[in-house]
């Protein structure tokens, strides 16, 4: 009596497999075929189905085709094949050292400055006695080169650091004192030739 009671309660509100709880996805309550196939012949094996190529695989075939195309890399395509040819061929050393000589080869040339120099550099002066220059000739030459260079001029110049500004003021005093020399010296020429002509 209670188990009549119990299935009648139960059966009083009847679902179906159309009904659609809110909440609750439709496919929740569809049943796989591939469940009732196991359920009803385990011993069968499903086929399997062939796999598709995954979106894994295609960097891998990209990164081929740009080392094909060679973008990445700025290397020239004798540089690319001889890379590939390395690993195979024994000679590749070789190869690329003959490779290496002929882009030698195609280089524009060096531009070699050539240095204009007279018969003496510098300062030197040679001793040549079968020439009629013995060492008190040769020592005169270098005092006299000496001299007009202003050597030691330049030494006593270059003996204690000074400081830009009193070296603007010492050349404008020597260019002072000389242009002073200069204009005395054509004055007292000037007055010279006007005595003479009776002034």
């Amino acid at each position: 009596m209670e188990m009549r009671s119990l299935t009648r309660c139960l059966r009083s509100r009847p679902t179906s497999l159309l009904y659609k709880q809110p909440g609750l996805p439709a496919t929740q309550f569809i049943i796989k075929p591939s469940i009732r196939t196991y359920a009803s012949k385990p011993s069968e094996p499903t086929p399997a189905r062939p796999q598709a190529p995954t979106a894994t695989q295609a960097p891998s075939d990209f990164d081929e085709i740009l080392s094909e195309l060679n973008i990445n890399n700025r290397e020239t395509a004798a540089a690319s094949a001889l890379r590939n040819r390395s690993s195979m061929d024994p000679l590749s050393l070789s190869r690329a050292v003959g490779m290496s000589a002929e882009t030698e080869s195609y280089r524009s040339p060096v531009r070699r400055v050539e240095l204009k120099l007279g018969p003496t550099l510098g300062r030197q002066v040679h001793v040549e006695p079968e020439r009629g220059q013995d060492v008190a000739t040769a020592l005169r030459k270098l005092q006299s080169t000496c001299t007009a260079n202003r050597i030691r001029q330049q030494s006593a110049l270059q003996r204690f650091h000074v400081r830009r500004g009193q070296v603007r003021k010492n050349m404008k005093i020597a260019r002072w004192r000389k242009l002073f020399k200069f204009s005395f010296r054509e004055t007292v020429k000037r007055i010279q030739k006007m005595r003479s002509q009776g002034w």
